[in-house]
């Protein structure tokens, strides 16, 4: 009985390890999805245009 209980319990550990790790990915990969836009400001009008 006392090793059922153990292997259970391991089990549960790793299924909830796994969760987590899952959910840290779809974080990372939404996190890449995003770009940033390197802006200068251009010196006749004043206004902030794109790096070429």
């Amino acid at each position: 009985m006392k090793f059922i209980v153990l292997i259970l319990a391991i089990l549960f550990i790793l299924l909830f390890f796994k969760i987590l790790s899952s959910r840290n990915s779809r974080s990372n990969i939404h996190r890449n999805k995003e770009t940033t836009i390197d802006l200068e400001i251009d010196p006749k009008t004043k206004e902030y245009k794109p790096k070429e």
